[in-house]
């Protein structure tokens, strides 16, 4: 069955929309941190997941030069930016669905790519994230707030009795 095929998208940088101009966005990628395990009467090791999550990276690139996304690059602590990507779904029975992803973090890096006479000039923006929030339909999918200590899937705060435990 056909589901919910990416028909549309727009993304924004600091309050500002890039319809037209953003052309792919790499979302973070979730991995859970894990360490190895063996102990007496086990044959072998096991990964035991440590309630943590590897640090949170995206990607957007864009089409175009814009003097306002260059000007955003910063190597001075505390200077965050908010981005929001949106995407509009449809299932093959023409039923639409949104989708929402809320970041927050840094540009770790400004890829001007290679400019070629005649074509669009590249801009890829690699973001370093201390917060993100994926939502469908409206629905809070997952939430990453790693610097507070929060980790929800579907609105269940999976280290709230961690943070009660250390006095958070």
């Amino acid at each position: 069955m056909i589901k919910e095929i990416l028909q549309f998208m727009n993304v924004f940088v600091d309050g500002r929309g890039y319809a037209g101009v953003a052309s792919s966005v790499e979302l973070p990628k979730l991995e859970a941190i894990t360490r190895d395990y063996s102990a007496g009467g086990m044959s072998g090791q096991v990964d035991v997941r440590m309630a943590r999550h590897e640090k949170l990276s995206a990607s957007i690139q864009f089409e175009g030069i814009d003097p306002k996304l260059i000007g955003l690059f910063s190597i001075a602590q505390g200077a965050e930016i908010g981005v929001t990507c949106k995407g509009s779904t449809q299932d093959r029975d023409g039923t639409t669905h949104a989708h929402s992803v809320k970041m927050r973090g840094f540009i770790k890096t400004l890829d001007e790519g290679e400019w070629k006479e005649g074509e669009d000039a590249p801009l890829k923006l690699e973001l370093a994230l201390s917060y993100y929030k994926r939502e469908h339909d409206g629905a809070e999918l997952i939430e990453a707030d790693p610097v507070n200590m929060i980790f929800k899937v579907g609105g269940v705060d999976q280290l709230a009795q961690h943070r009660a435990n250390i006095g958070r």
